[in-house]
């Protein structure tokens, strides 16, 4: 009986094991995890199956073909049909196939940076480490105005950045939408740092930026980008200028917490998973070069912030609770929390485009002109 114990306890240490490696490498993973669904172009229109993503209110990006090289955008919904909703097609890059086909469903609107400017260039910011990372760069209406630097969030591109470029573009700034260690687009790692040692790929963007004449520096940072310029402004506190963060992660350990939650797992997986990532020895076996230390990567009060910030976040974020971003607001003077209607996580520009995009081209310009 004992025997029998003894091994029973040894399945269940080494499935709670196995599970908390991979929640852990699902926080700090790189790889990208759009998932694949199967549409059906109906009309003018595609068909879709019916979840909270691809029902909510709109426009969105599809990518399909061979290697989801083609992109559509999606705009309102038409009809729902049970499982399935149908909504309409406002263009694409190529014809939507006849028979039903696997597709990607996302945030982005824009399929290259091309439908920004079609001067856009592509250049690349030396790294401090030897490395290189891409960017783009689009011009503003003058040389002697501020540069906004776009930071995208983790697992994602640059493409998710354009939403913010757009808002530049119309106050006629200069943008330059950057990649970092980890980023979709960006320089290889093996494990996000969560923005605890990307904020140097930041610096060395800004240092570009002002070395090519930028009299001052603005950053946008969407997501876990929030964490790689606190963290930048923690180091060098007149690293930048201006700062505006799009549903920002402000908080790991509650953000961690959160997911537990979302996947209808126990709660106290969450501190095990954290103590996990943040102990040399645990976080060696889950592959990661170095710890966490997940106080300096809660930012709602521990550091004083004291250049003009921008927060644009929602309620309907599942992922990156809204409470966090209000605690935030609540722990910083110098934060302006703008509320849109209520979106998935980083998706106000997609469900709200007109009190984004107001808010954010406003700011620039009102910010420029100093």
């Amino acid at each position: 009986m004992i025997a029998i114990i003894v091994a029973f306890m040894a399945v269940v240490l080494a499935t709670v094991a196995t599970l908390i490696r991979l929640l852990a490498r699902r926080v700090v993973g790189v790889e990208p995890r759009r998932k694949t669904i199967i549409a059906r172009r109906v009309g003018e229109g595609v068909e879709l199956p019916e979840s909270v993503l691809t029902s909510v209110a709109g426009s969105y990006g599809l990518w399909f073909g061979d290697r989801f090289e083609h992109h559509a955008l999606v705009g309102p919904v038409v009809r729902s049909e049970g499982e399935r909703v149908v909504r309409r097609v406002l263009k694409a890059t190529a014809p939507l196939p006849a028979q039903p086909f696997p597709a990607q469903w996302t945030g982005h609107v824009m399929s290259s940076p091309s439908e920004i400017d079609s001067r856009w260039e592509d250049v690349t910011v030396p790294l401090r480490d030897g490395a290189s990372a891409p960017a783009w760069l689009f011009r503003g209406d003058s040389a002697d105005r501020a540069w906004v630097i776009h930071v995208q969030g983790i697992r994602t591109s640059r493409l998710v950045t354009l939403r913010s470029v757009e808002a530049a573009q119309r106050a006629g700034l200069t943008s330059l939408a950057v990649t970092y260690h980890g980023s979709g687009d960006g320089p290889a790692t093996v494990a996000s740092h969560l923005g605890q040692r990307e904020w140097t790929d930041l610096a060395d963007a800004i240092a570009y930026a002002r070395a090519k004449g930028a009299p001052e520096v603005y950053v946008v940072a969407w997501s876990m980008g929030a964490g790689i310029a606190l963290e930048l402004l923690r180091r060098e506190p007149g690293a930048f200028d201006r700062l505006a963060l799009v549903a920002p992660a402000t908080n790991w350990r509650r953000i961690i917490r959160q997911g537990v939650r979302n996947a209808g797992l126990p709660g106290f997986l969450a501190p095990i998973v954290t103590w996990a990532l943040g102990s040399p020895a645990a976080s060696r076996m889950i592959g990661m070069p170095a710890p966490l230390d997940f106080d300096r990567l809660d930012w709602s009060e521990a550091q004083s912030l004291d250049i003009p910030t921008l927060v644009l976040h929602s309620e309907g974020d599942m992922e990156i609770p809204f409470q966090l971003t209000k605690d935030f607001a609540l722990g910083h003077p110098n934060v302006t929390l703008v509320e849109t209607a209520a979106a998935p996580h980083g998706w106000e520009a997609n469900v709200d485009p007109e009190r984004f995009q107001s808010a954010l081209t406003s700011w620039f310009a009102t910010q420029s002109l100093t």
